[in-house]
């Protein structure tokens, strides 16, 4: 049996200032699952991931 979070995830800012800015909005867009998921297909994603570090 899977155990899912119950909290929210902790912005990737938060985490570490490695990642920029414009990615790291991108990567907690799709962390997003309450009340709907951000992005709704890994090609959606994939062309967020593209579309920042272009």
């Amino acid at each position: 049996m899977a155990v899912l979070p119950q909290n929210d995830a902790v912005p990737v800012p938060d985490r570490t200032s490695a990642i920029p800015q414009p990615l790291a909005t991108v990567i907690d867009r799709a962390l997003i699952d309450n009340p709907e998921i951000y992005y709704k297909s890994a090609a959606e994603f994939k062309q967020a991931l593209f579309n920042r570090i272009s």
